[in-house]
C-alpha cells in the first residue's frame, strides 16, 4: 500500500482562555473550552472525554471567560405567579429538565448567551463598562456578576431565559481581573489589579472589607483569580506566584504559599472544598489539600452523626503535590462537580486539553487531546484531483498532493514496511482564501473532481467553483456561485441556515446539506454552470418531537420526511446538534448522527429513512463519534466507548458481525485508547475492511475475522518487535541446546575409545551415559566444560515451533490465530485519513514540533547548574 504521508498543513490551533464544567444539575456533563479567538468547544465527559461540537465565534472575536447557568428553584416572582402546590411543582421540574446555559465575555465588551443547538448567539447585551475580564453566576442561577475594565461590578439579571442588565456597584480605580460569589450569595469576592482583594455586600453593593496583598517592587500586585471554598474560605492566586487562604471572618491571610515560581492565573476547587488546584505562567499544576487533625479532611471533617466536629483551628492547608502537564501557560483550569465524573482538566498557550482523575493526582498520567477538532474533520479530500481542502477561522486553503516515481513490480515486491519512495514533484500550495463572512466556519467540503468548493458560517452555505490555467494548476481562479442555496432547502420559519456538514456524492449530482436545526437537505446541483439548483428532498427524522413533525410537514412544497415523532426531554432538543454525516459511494444514502445520539440513514433520492436502534444501554450508554459507509454500502459506526457497529441498512439490522461480538470482544488495547475514533476510510481492494482512525492510531479491522484475544499486541510495530526477539532468543536457546549435545556426544565417544584401550576402563561402558565419574569430571573441567551432561536432558526432544508459539501467546500474540485489529502509532497528531485510490491512502498529520513552533516563548525555569 502506498501512503502519502503529508505535514504540509500548516493548521495553527487557538489558545485556551476558560474551561468551565455544566453545573452538576444539568442532565448532560458538558464542559466548555473557550478558545481566544471566541470560538467554544462543547466536550462530553461521561467516560471518555469526547469532543461533540463546536460554537463558531464573530471574525476576529475574543473570549477571556465563561460561565454556565442551570436555574432549578422558583424565584420570589416565581412563586407569586404559581399559587398552588401542583403549579409549583410543575414549574420546578421544567426547571430542572432544561437545559444549562452557557454565557461568554471578552474584550470586545459583549456578554453573550449561546443556543447550545443552533450554535448561535441567543442573546447579547453590552458590558457597559468596557472588556469584561471575569464573570461568574451565584448559586441560586439566577445572577450574573460580570468585572469590567473601567473598575466596576455590574449584575445582570438572568432568571426566565432573560439577560438583563439590574445593577452597579461601585467603582474602584483599577479593572476587575476576577469575582466568585458566596456559597449564600451575600457577598462577592473581587480581585483587582490594585493589589487588592475585595468583600462586596451584593445587597449594599459597598465594600465590607479591603483586603491588600504586598508588592514585589514597584509595580502591583495583580490579583488573577479568586474562588470562594464552601466553609467560607477565600482563596487568591496573584502574579507573585502565590496561592493565600484568607480567613473569611478576620479577612486575614491565614496560610500562604509559593505555589509557582511565575503568576497564578487560574484557580479551582472540588465540590466539598478540600482540595484546591492553580496554574499559570509557570506551566506547572499545584495541589493543596485541606488537613484535619494531622490527616486529609473528608466529610467526617465537617461533622457527621455521632462524631465531634473538628475545630476549625486544626484544619491546615498542605502543598500535597505538582505535576506539569502543560508546555507553556496554564490560562484555565477546572474540577468536575458530577460525582462520577472526577476529572480535572486543564488548557492555555499550548492549545491542548489536558485531562486525569482528580482524586489520584498527581500520580496519574494526563490524557492530551489533540489540538484540532477531532470531529467535523477541518480536512477533505478530492480524491480525483488528488487536493486538499483546510478550514480555519474564515480562511480556506487548498493544495496538490506531490507525487513520487512509480515504482517496479519488483522492486515494489522487495521493498519493507515505511520505506520512503523518491518524490519527483512536491506538493503545491494552490490557493488561500479568506471569506467574508460575520462568524468563523461551521464545516467545508471539496468535490471529488475539486472543481466545487462548498463552505458554510452561521448564515448560511456558499458555494464556489474552481478552474485552473493549465495542468500544471499555476493559475487557479475561483468564483462564487450565486443562486445559491437555493430557496427551499431550509423551511420559511427557519431562523438559521448555517450548516454544519456538507458532502458532495461521488457522482457530483448532489450536495447534501445538514443545517444547524437538524434539517437535512439534498440540492440537485448538476446545473451549477448556469446557476440552476433545486432542493429535491429534505430529511427532518432529527427534529422528532410531535410539534416539529407536525411543522415540517406542512412547511412548504419540498418533498420532506418528518419520520416518526418520538419524545425527548427539553435538554436534548435545546442542545440537538448534527455531529456527524456519511454519504455511501454509491450515491443511495446518507447517513446523520446528531448530539443525542440518534442515527438516521435517509434515501437522498426517495423517502425512505431508517433509525439505527439505540447504541448501548444504562450506564454502558454509547453515542457515536464518526460515521462512514464501507464499500459495501454498510455503515460503520465506531463509538465514545470505543466499539465498533457495522449496520446494514438494507437489512434493516446491525451484521452478524456486530451481533456476535460485543465491545467485551473488543481488545483491550483498542477499547482503552484515550482518544476516540474521529473517521474511517474504506479501500476499495479490501471491500470487508475499514480503517479506524484517530489522533494517535490508524487500526485496520476485518469484519469477517472475529475481533482476536482480549490481550492481544496490536501494534503491528511493537508486533514484530516482540516477535523478533522472542524468534531470537528461541533460537539462542536451540543453538546453544544444539552444542550441549555436541558436547555430550563427543565425551560419550571419547568413553568408549578409552574402554577399549584401557583394559581397566572396560566395566565403565556400561556405566549409566548421564553420569560421570569423579575423574571424567576433572578431565571435563580440564578442557573449560563443567557443564554436568545432565543439564541437557530439558532440551532433549524439545518441540521448538511450540516453544516459539506458547511464548508468543504469553506476550499476547496468537500465532495460530488470525490477528484482527491490526495497530499503528507511526502516525502522530493524525487530522484525516483516507483513500484516493486502489491501495492509496492521503494521511494528514500535524506533528506537535510544528505546532509549538508558532507558539510564544514559554516560561524559563532556572535548572541547577545552568
Amino acid at each position: 500500500m502506498q501512503v502519502h504521508r503529508c505535514r504540509f498543513v500548516d493548521y495553527v490551533p487557538e489558545s485556551i482562555n476558560a474551561i468551565e464544567f455544566a453545573p452538576s444539575t444539568s442532565a448532560y456533563p458538558y464542559a466548555a473550552v473557550g478558545r481566544a479567538n471566541g470560538d467554544i468547544e462543547l466536550w462530553r465527559t461521561k467516560g471518555n472525554l469526547v469532543h461533540e461540537k463546536t460554537i463558531p465565534s464573530m471574525v476576529n472575536g475574543s473570549l477571556e471567560t465563561l460561565t454556565w447557568a442551570h436555574q432549578t428553584q422558583l424565584t420570589q416572582d416565581d412563586l407569586e405567579i404559581f399559587d398552588t402546590p401542583k403549579e409549583r411543582a410543575d414549574a420546578t421540574a421544567r426547571l430542572a429538565e432544561s437545559a444549562p446555559r452557557l454565557f461568554s465575555a471578552g474584550l470586545n465588551a459583549v456578554i453573550v448567551e449561546w443556543d447550545l443547538a443552533k450554535l448561535v448567539p441567543k442573546t447579547a447585551v453590552d458590558s457597559y463598562g468596557g472588556a469584561v475580564w471575569c464573570m461568574a453566576t451565584n448559586h441560586a442561577q439566577t445572577q450574573l456578576a460580570v468585572g469590567t475594565e473601567d473598575g466596576h461590578i455590574r449584575i445582570f439579571d438572568i432568571t426566565n431565559d432573560s439577560l438583563v442588565y439590574k445593577t452597579c456597584f461601585n467603582k474602584v480605580n483599577s479593572r476587575i481581573l476576577s469575582v466568585a460569589w458566596s456559597h449564600d450569595d451575600k457577598t462577592i469576592i473581587t480581585g483587582s489589579a490594585d493589589s487588592c482583594v475585595r468583600i462586596w455586600d451584593a445587597a449594599t453593593r459597598i465594600v465590607d472589607a479591603r483586603m491588600t496583598l504586598p508588592k514585589e517592587g514597584r509595580d502591583s500586585t495583580l490579583v488573577w483569580s479568586v474562588i470562594v471554598l464552601k466553609n467560607g474560605t477565600i482563596v487568591s492566586g496573584d502574579s507573585r506566584g502565590r496561592v493565600s487562604f484568607w480567613n473569611p471572618e478576620l479577612r486575614v491571610i491565614e496560610q500562604e504559599f509559593r505555589a509557582l515560581g511565575a503568576d497564578v492565573l487560574c484557580l479551582t476547587a472540588d465540590e466539598a472544598g478540600h482540595t484546591v488546584f492553580a496554574s499559570g505562567v509557570d506551566p506547572k499544576i499545584t495541589q493543596f489539600k485541606l488537613l484535619a487533625g494531622g490527616s486529609v479532611a473528608d466529610s467526617a471533617a465537617n461533622g457527621v452523626a455521632g462524631k465531634k466536629k473538628l475545630n476549625i483551628r486544626s484544619k491546615k492547608w498542605q502543598l500535597a503535590g505538582f505535576r506539569r502537564y502543560h508546555t507553556h501557560d496554564v490560562r484555565a483550569i477546572a474540577v468536575s462537580s458530577h460525582l462520577d465524573n472526577d476529572l480535572i482538566i486543564s488548557g492555555g498557550t499550548d492549545t491542548q486539553v489536558a485531562y486525569c482523575q482528580a482524586r489520584p493526582f498527581p500520580n496519574e498520567n494526563p490524557h492530551r487531546q489533540p489540538c484540532f477538532p477531532p470531529l467535523n474533520s477541518v480536512i477533505s479530500v478530492a480524491s480525483e484531483a488528488n487536493l486538499i481542502l483546510q478550514r480555519q477561522g474564515n480562511t480556506l486553503k487548498l493544495w496538490a498532493l506531490g507525487k513520487a516515481e512509480p515504482a517496479s513490480r519488483l522492486l515494489a515486491d522487495q521493498m519493507e514496511s515505511g520505506q520512503a519512495l523518491q518524490v519527483y514533484q512536491r506538493q503545491k500550495d494552490l490557493l488561500r482564501m479568506e471569506l467574508k463572512t460575520k462568524t468563523n466556519l461551521l464545516s467545508s467540503t471539496i468535490s471529488p473532481s475539486g472543481s466545487l468548493i462548498a463552505a458554510s458560517d452561521a448564515e448560511g452555505p456558499k458555494l464556489y467553483s474552481v478552474t485552473y490555467a493549465d495542468d500544471s494548476r499555476s493559475t487557479v481562479r475561483v468564483r462564487r456561485i450565486g443562486e445559491f442555496p437555493p430557496p427551499g432547502f431550509v423551511p420559511d420559519f427557519s431562523e438559521s441556515q448555517g450548516a454544519v456538514q456538507m458532502q458532495f456524492t461521488a457522482d457530483e449530482t448532489r450536495l447534501v446539506i445538514a443545517t444547524v436545526e437538524g434539517f437535512v437537505s439534498v440540492v440537485d446541483i448538476t446545473g451549477w454552470k448556469s446557476k440552476q439548483f433545486a432542493t429535491i428532498r429534505r430529511h427532518c427524522g432529527h427534529r422528532t418531537t410531535e410539534s416539529e413533525v407536525e411543522t415540517d410537514a406542512g412547511s412548504s412544497d419540498v418533498p420532506t420526511h418528518p419520520g416518526l415523532a418520538r419524545h425527548q426531554a427539553a435538554v436534548a432538543v435545546e442542545t440537538r446538534t448534527i455531529t456527524s454525516m456519511a454519504v455511501s459511494k454509491d450515491g443511495e444514502y446518507v447517513a446523520t448522527s446528531d448530539s443525542t445520539g440518534s442515527i438516521i440513514v435517509s434515501q437522498i433520492s426517495g423517502a425512505q429513512q431508517v433509525v439505527v436502534p439505540q447504541l448501548g444501554q444504562g450506564e454502558k450508554s454509547e453515542w457515536p463519534t464518526a460515521l462512514a459507509f464501507d464499500e459495501q454500502s454498510r455503515l460503520v459506526i465506531p463509538t465514545s466507548l470505543n466499539h465498533l457497529y457495522v449496520f446494514d441498512v438494507a437489512e434493516n439490522a446491525f451484521t452478524e458481525w456486530s451481533q456476535r461480538h460485543s465491545l467485551a470482544d473488543i481488545p483491550h488495547t483498542y477499547n482503552m485508547m484515550a482518544d476516540c475514533v474521529g473517521g474511517v476510510a474504506t479501500n476499495p481492494e479490501e471491500p470487508d475492511c475499514v480503517y479506524a482512525y484517530s489522533a494517535s492510531h490508524i487500526t485496520r479491522v476485518d469484519l469477517t475475522l472475529p475481533p482476536g484475544p482480549k490481550r492481544a499486541v496490536l501494534n503491528v510495530h511493537k508486533r514484530k518487535q516482540i516477535e523478533h526477539e522472542i524468534i531470537a532468543k528461541v533460537v539462542e536457546e536451540k543453538e546453544e541446546a544444539d552444542r550441549r549435545s555436541e558436547k555430550q556426544a563427543k565425551r560419550k565417544r571419547k568413553q568408549s575409545v578409552g574402554a577399549q584401550i584401557n583394559g581397566h576402563a572396560v566395566m565403565d561402558v556400561d556405566r549409566e551415559p548421564d553420569t560421570l565419574s569423579i575423574g571424567d569430571k576433572a578431565e571435563a573441567a580440564a578442557n573449560g566444560d563443567d557443564d554436568d551432561v545432565d543439564a541437557d536432558e530439558p532440551y532433549k526432544g524439545k518441540d521448538w515451533e511450540s516453544t516459539v508459539i506458547a511464548r508468543l501467546r504469553e506476550a499476547g500474540i496468537n500465532a495460530e490465530s488470525p490477528h484482527n485489529f491490526r495497530m499503528t502509532q507511526r502516525y502522530q497528531n493524525l487530522m484525516h485519513a483516507s483513500f484516493i485510490d486502489k491501495n492509496t491512502m492521503v494521511v494528514i498529520e500535524r506533528p506537535w514540533i510544528d505546532v509549538a513552533a508558532t507558539l510564544p516563548s514559554a516560561y524559563h525555569r532556572h535548572k541547577y547548574g545552568a
